[in-house]
């Protein structure tokens, strides 16, 4: 079956070659005697792998790739890392949008992989319709670009280091519904601040700019995988920004000891206005997908 896709993805890109003026669905569709649906899927696996291959070089008998990659540092570092959870979480959180809700995803590997899912969703005509997406994150900009979702700019000073652009000052019309955030560390109220959600960042800059895109969502959705869980850094961006909103927290596994503590700390919030939730996304699906995983996703 991928062989398949495989000929009939080159046939596609040999018949684009061909002509000079742009081809509709129907008849890339008629010509590869297939649906629409799947024209659409090999289109956006095409522009994937273009986007990630600058072109091939060979060098002393040996052919490799030639990369497009992001800028050096802690988002591109991360990017490999845990793929498999990281895809279940965002897969999760996809599913549970609502059609027409304003967004503001932050940066960060996994709300990457949620950027990457919301375009995984709409090339497939699959449920949220109608979003407006606002981010900081180059990479996820890119990719509500390509998937043709309403989107714009948070931010405005580019850091390489998180592939984003921070503000010291959040100035914005735009009003989010819902909030989408990673961290690259989480403390379920056993630390300093016990009794509070605390989320950290690796960076002061992020850290204050996160803070305020809290400040003006209603409702929070936290995108970690469980080796945030329990992990401090230096810069912490939520804890009493997060009173008096919906907060849910996603992730991929969590152990007895945290989903005790998570049950402590929902009780905890709830004096605070704080209604919190908690779940597990499930990775069965995607672990079938992926038979052969390498040790670092795990």
């Amino acid at each position: 079956m991928a062989e398949q896709a495989d000929a009939r993805r080159m046939q596609l890109m040999e018949l684009l070659a061909r002509h000079e003026e742009p081809q509709t669905l129907e008849t890339l569709a008629a010509a590869m005697r297939c649906d629409q649906r799947t024209i659409r899927r090999d289109i956006d696996s095409l522009q994937q792998l273009f986007h990630s291959i600058n072109g091939l070089e060979l060098r002393r008998g040996k052919v490799q790739v030639a990369r497009v990659g992001y800028s050096p540092g802690y988002f591109t570092n991360q990017l490999d890392r845990r793929t498999v959870a990281k895809r279940a979480i965002a897969t999760h959180v996809v599913k549970s949008l609502a059609d027409d809700q304003a967004i503001a995803l932050t940066a960060g590997s996994t709300p990457y992989a949620v950027a990457c899912e919301i375009r995984r969703a709409a090339v497939e005509a699959e449920p949220p319709h109608n979003l407006i997406v606002f981010t900081n994150s180059i990479p996820s900009l890119l990719e509500m670009v390509a998937a043709g979702i309403s989107t714009g700019v948070l931010g405005e000073i580019y850091s390489p280091e998180d592939c984003a652009l921070h503000t010291s000052e959040f100035r914005s019309a735009f009003q989010p519904s819902l909030a989408i955030v990673g961290a690259s560390g989480v403390l379920l109220g056993t630390g300093p601040g016990a009794g509070l959600l605390d989320l950290f960042s690796h960076r002061a800059e992020e850290a204050a700019f996160l803070k305020q895109v809290l400040n003006v969502a209603p409702e929070v959705v936290i995108t970690v995988d469980s080796t945030k869980l329990g992990r401090r850094h230096p810069w912490n961006f939520g804890g009493a920004a997060l009173h008096g909103k919906r907060v849910k927290l996603v992730t991929e596994t969590l152990t007895e000891e945290q989903t005790e503590q998570l049950e402590a700390l929902r009780d905890r919030l709830q004096a605070y206005g704080t209604e919190m939730t908690y779940t597990e996304a499930s990775m069965e699906l995607l672990l079938t997908e992926h038979a052969v995983v390498r040790d670092s996703d795990y």
